[in-house]
């Protein structure tokens, strides 16, 4: 039998368009988005007015969503329509008039100190949950960057130093130092070809399971229940800050696509402050 043609609408061709070299956990999360907007105003691109865009914006703001996930969403609309209109596929950027809601600074609170991140590590179940722990805390990449490690992506240097070819957003690659001790971590799992971390069922370790690993680690440490795997990125940047690595240094480890995202952690954990020079 011949597979039925599947014909896709115009909008769909520029959603792919757009989509197109982004991570696959980013486009899915962003045709989730779009879906979600598409099927609230059922209206193709072309026709959205801004009174759709605000009605969807105050239909967000009406659920039990986090203030953060409402900008992220509403940044994809504005992301989506401002390709539609450089491709004149649509004629005006009607999504350009649209507001973020403003968000509180929330990221002081992610930051938990060292004790605390290393009493996590040593809840660890599992030598393979003790090594994801460690690189994701130690090298400060996202977990779909951990997800996505190979062996030969580890190498090591004519001076012994063991470095690993991060790939990140946008297909970025960036090179980031492995200290002895993740290292060591991560070698005992056993060198072979291929993914790095494998769930129980022998296929690459995934978001979900490694959001299992930190939360029952957390249980068992005490620790915030709340923390999830960026909460270790955050701690990688804000303790290398306050410890002397230079701003510049974060950034490039992280992946940072400019020094602004990186400073939030400067203001989030000052190392001084005015009420040091009063006296009192």
């Amino acid at each position: 039998m011949k597979k039925a043609i599947v014909r896709l609408s115009p909008d769909q061709k520029l959603i792919d368009m757009w989509l197109h070299g982004r991570p696959l956990s980013t486009q899915s999360e962003y045709r989730r988005d779009i879906k979600c907007f598409l099927e609230f105003t059922e209206k193709p691109l072309p026709e959205q007015k801004l009174e759709d865009l605000q009605r969807y914006a105050v239909m967000l703001q009406t659920k039990n969503l986090k203030e953060r996930t409402i900008k992220r969403k509403i940044n994809t609309i504005k992301s989506l329509f401002s390709f539609a209109a450089k491709l004149q596929y649509i004629r005006f950027n009607v999504a350009a008039a649209l507001r973020l809601p403003k968000t509180e600074y929330t990221i002081a609170p992610r930051i938990l100190p060292q004790r605390e991140i290393l009493k996590l590590i040593n809840a660890a179940q599992s030598p393979r949950d003790t090594a994801i722990l460690k690189l994701l805390y130690a090298t400060g990449m996202r977990v779909s960057e951990l997800c996505g490690l190979n062996w030969e992506d580890f190498i090591e240097r004519d001076d012994g130093q063991i470095q690993v070819s991060i790939l990140g957003k946008g297909g970025k690659r960036r090179i980031v130092l492995v200290p002895d001790s993740a290292w060591v971590a991560v070698e005992s799992l056993g060198r072979g070809e291929g993914a790095v971390f494998l769930s129980s069922k022998a296929k690459r370790c995934d978001r979900t399971t490694i959001h299992r690993i930190i939360k029952a680690a957390a249980v068992k440490s005490g620790i915030n229940p709340k923390i999830s795997a960026h909460w270790l990125r955050h701690a990688n940047a804000s303790h290398a800050l306050s410890r002397g690595a230079s701003i510049a240094l974060v950034k490039e480890t992280l992946g940072h696509s400019s020094i602004a995202i990186t400073d939030v952690y400067v203001h989030a954990n000052p190392n001084d402050s005015t009420g040091n020079y009063l006296g009192i």
